[in-house]
């Protein structure tokens, strides 16, 4: 005879609900033997993932609209493969858009004034030979080709043949710093146009990227090269709309404490509505929220975390044409083009002074979204502004990381005694909880990780 207790399911908390929240709840929700009732926590009043995002209608028909994904949601072939994976499983529908990068200088003195650009990169060498920009001789423009063509396949063949130097017990890993000083690339390859473009995508200063362990900047080189990228047809509200799937889920709930009560866990927050502090104990809590968030309400990692650095940015959707570089006639063709369809070249401004790299991406419209700006935007032409948490990478970071998710780190018995994921049914994930660059797939692998840690098939492996 089968008691009652046995046919009774466990129930499972998942604090967040981005993309790591939002996977986790749906792989729990997908166990064939329905074992697990699911709970979820969300400090906003909606859910996260597409909170950021924004809708921009046209003034001309204002039936016609168009979803602005912030931050850009881009994945790939070679790095995203569960994330990929997933979408294809969903139904989700992608395109490949090609991009357009002008790579410009911001004064350091003035961050208004912007150079015109000293050279036109395409995504995946669509503009072959490259566009020449205006203000730049055909001998000049050749030379820096040249030159640009060079380091880059040294920067290339380096990535494949020259691994970056592993920790040890006594020695963390090799920063990106050292190794690029260790393959001799050149200053002005690095920082005129390795650390903008890899800038834009991690949304860091350079000194945050330099820091990166080599061997996170050197595998997404790898499994991006020659790689395609694409973006979800109609913004990522689509994926959500899919994947949204937790029976309850409680918005205005800001989470103060995880705690352990006996063989249990409750979890206590603030409803936003009513003020008031509530409790509820769980089998299982999943908190797919940042390493300081789960420091400040979980005890037992708050030391642990800490080493692990977040920054705070934006990113403004704005009307603001004043913060572009000039870019004359060399580009106004796409610049024209993007303004009615989406799928004609995207234009990516990439402008970096010395120490940072802000990204402009153009929208139909004459929309404009702007990345960790430096350069000052009009406030009267800002139309939506999102503040977005950003996990940085370091060698003593990944470290931390890689022990509580099992690295492979020799133990010592000091060691042995760190808190493992799983710890007392207690789970992480994010975009950080893996050992590779904080990007969304992070936030699938370490959501598949939760679901194998509870015995629930992913379906689409």
């Amino acid at each position: 005879m089968i008691s009652q207790d046995s046919n009774k399911k466990k129930t499972v908390a998942v604090i967040g609900s981005g993309m790591a929240g939002l996977v986790s709840v749906y792989l729990i929700q997908q166990d064939r033997k329905k074992r697990y009732e699911v709970e979820m926590f969300e400090t906003q009043n909606q859910l996260s993932l597409d909170s950021a995002s924004h809708t921009v209608t046209s003034d001309e028909d204002p039936s016609s609209s168009y979803r602005i994904d912030v931050p850009m949601r881009a994945f790939d072939d070679g790095f995203h493969l569960n994330l990929k994976r997933m979408y294809d499983h969903l139904g989700v529908q992608y395109t490949s858009p090609k991009f357009v990068y002008p790579l410009s200088t911001v004064s350091t003195t003035d961050n208004s004034r912007k150079s015109p650009p000293h050279f036109i990169h395409s995504s995946s060498n669509h503009q072959v030979p490259p566009i020449k920009p205006e203000r730049c001789g055909y001998g000049q423009w050749i030379l820096r080709t040249l030159y640009l063509a060079v380091c880059y396949f040294w920067f290339t063949a380096c990535c494949f043949l020259i691994e970056p130097i592993p920790a040890t017990i006594d020695r963390d890993d090799e920063s990106f710093q050292v190794y690029l000083d260790r393959i001799a690339l050149p200053k002005y390859f690095i920082g005129n146009y390795l650390l903008p473009l890899m800038s834009a995508v991690t949304t860091c200063s350079h000194d945050e990227l330099l820091g990166f362990p080599a061997i996170d900047a050197i595998d997404y080189a790898r499994r991006t090269y020659r790689q395609p990228h694409y973006t979800v047809v109609g913004g990522v509200q689509n994926v959500q709309a899919k994947i949204a799937c937790a029976p309850s889920v409680r918005l205005g709930a800001t989470v103060t404490k995880v705690e352990h009560i006996g063989s249990r866990l409750r979890v206590t927050w603030i409803d936003s509505r009513s003020t008031e502090t509530c409790s509820k104990e769980f089998d299982h809590v999943v908190m797919a929220v940042t390493p300081n968030v789960v420091g400040a309400i979980y005890e037992p990692l708050r030391t642990t975390l800490s080493s692990i650095p977040v920054i705070s940015g934006e990113s403004v959707v704005h009307y603001d044409r004043s913060t572009l570089p000039d870019c004359g006639r060399s580009i106004r063709k796409f610049s024209r083009d993007v303004r009615f369809s989406p799928d004609q070249p995207q234009l990516l401004y990439i402008c970096s002074n010395s120490s940072a790299t802000e990204a402009i991406h153009e929208h139909p419209g004459s929309v404009l979204v702007t990345s960790f700006p430096i350069a000052p935007i009009d406030p009267a032409k800002v139309i939506h502004r999102a503040r977005l948490a950003r996990v940085l990478r370091t060698p003593k970071s990944r470290r931390v990381v890689n022990r509580i998710f099992s690295g492979d780190f020799e133990q010592t018995q000091q060691e042995d005694k760190t808190w493992r994921n799983g710890t007392g049914n207690v789970w992480l994930a994010g975009a950080w909880c893996w050992d590779g660059m904080v990007l969304l797939e992070g936030c699938i692998v370490s959501a598949m990780r939760v679901a194998a840690g509870l015995d629930v098939e992913v379906p689409w492996q």
